[in-house]
């Protein structure tokens, strides 16, 4: 592939990026907000990133849906001595119940030890990170997930998703952010980016709430390869942007969704599913419903 020999040649220059600072390390707060693209995947993780077909890889890709249905594991675990979210076993069954009504064969597990084999992920259509907490996935199964991603696997992560392995530079990535913190659970509206992508196209001028909207970092508009779905306006949360860790906001709007092709496969993410009642919002089923879809390849992926 293309991009292999590109991931060789960027690599001593992104080892450098990072020793000067460039990429990753420490941060200043006035560098928290900001929706200016600063560098490319390449140049702050070393691996392929792109809006298009770019750094795909079809090894595995099966976008027919004729043969047997789509696959879809849902993960769910929490690290020991976390507390899960309150709606983390009713948002599972939420999501059996929406992905076995399309038709779709749906695996749930919390067992860490069920993501450790590439063999064993291979056959998922997608693999869906739902309110899974801090240190979740071994290095075992990190590898296993490489290697599911690198073959042209879909992974959609959704809201707590950003708060898992914190310490691994190529979850970051294929994130592309990771959870700093949150203001206080309140009510927003939402601004789509996409006129065309099925997980936002409905959203814009909708209002969810009570959530968390997140403060990550870094900010994925600073990646010039990820595209950015789908935004909270934060002129429409009274109770408050900044974080209760430090974080200052993100400036007019946060980044809510945004979407990229990540060393060889699809990766769609969203900030949205905290709460409880999202879990009813049909206009909150349907965008995880468009992201899974999307990095399936059963929908069109990732349009502007």
């Amino acid at each position: 592939m293309v991009y292999r020999s590109m991931k060789r040649a960027f690599g001593a220059a992104a080892c450098v990026l990072a020793l000067s600072g460039v990429v990753g390390g420490a941060f200043a707060q006035e560098d928290m907000a900001g929706p200016e693209p600063r560098y490319t995947t390449f140049e702050k993780y070393g691996f392929c990133g792109s809006v298009d077909e770019t750094c795909y890889n079809a090894w595995f890709d099966r976008t027919s849906g004729d043969e047997e249905p789509w696959k879809v594991l849902i993960f769910y675990h929490v690290a020991p001595g976390v507390g899960p979210h309150d709606n983390r076993e009713a948002g599972v069954s939420v999501l059996e119940d929406m992905l076995e009504a399309e038709g779709y064969e749906v695996t749930s597990t919390q067992d860490p030890a069920d993501l450790e084999s590439g063999f064993r992920l291979r056959p998922y259509d997608a693999i869906v990170f739902f309110n899974t907490g801090r240190d979740a996935v071994s290095s075992l199964g990190m590898m296993a997930l490489r290697i599911y991603i690198e073959g042209g696997g879909g992974f959609v992560g959704i809201h707590n998703a950003f708060g898992t392995n914190f310490n691994d530079t190529w979850f970051e990535g294929l994130l592309g952010a990771q959870l700093f913190d949150h203001g206080p659970r309140q009510t927003g509206t939402v601004i789509s980016h996409s006129d065309n992508d099925v997980s936002v196209a409905h959203l814009d001028g909708v209002e969810f709430g009570p959530e968390e909207f997140y403060n990550v970092h870094p900010d994925p508009r600073w990646l010039s390869d990820v595209r950015v779905l789908l935004s909270v306006d934060n002129a429409t949360r009274t109770e408050g942007v900044s974080g209760y860790y430090g974080h200052p906001g993100m400036g007019e709007t946060n980044p809510v969704s945004w979407c990229h092709y990540y060393d060889g496969g699809r990766a769609w993410v969203t900030t949205l599913g905290h709460s409880v009642e999202i879990l009813v919002d049909e206009n909150w089923r349907q965008h995880i419903l468009g992201g899974i879809d999307g990095v399936m390849g059963k929908e069109p992926f990732c349009q502007e």
